[in-house]
């Protein structure tokens, strides 16, 4: 005979558990976008600091 209490309580807990992952992987998507996007800022600045040294923003222009 199964246990109706058993039953309910692992039911409860299995739909906070897929609200608590679902929460869990939204946050983990944002922060890995984040990131990919820093990433990519960095990178795009390097390359073009390393193939335009004149148009980098630390040197001062003459007149």
């Amino acid at each position: 005979m199964k246990n109706p209490w058993m039953s309910a309580w692992l039911s409860a807990m299995n739909s906070v558990a897929g609200a608590s992952r679902g929460r869990m992987l939204a946050e983990m998507h944002k922060a890995q976008s984040e990131m990919m996007q820093e990433w990519q800022r960095v990178w795009v600045e390097a390359w073009l600091a390393m193939w335009f040294p004149d148009m980098s923003g630390s040197r001062k222009r003459r007149k």
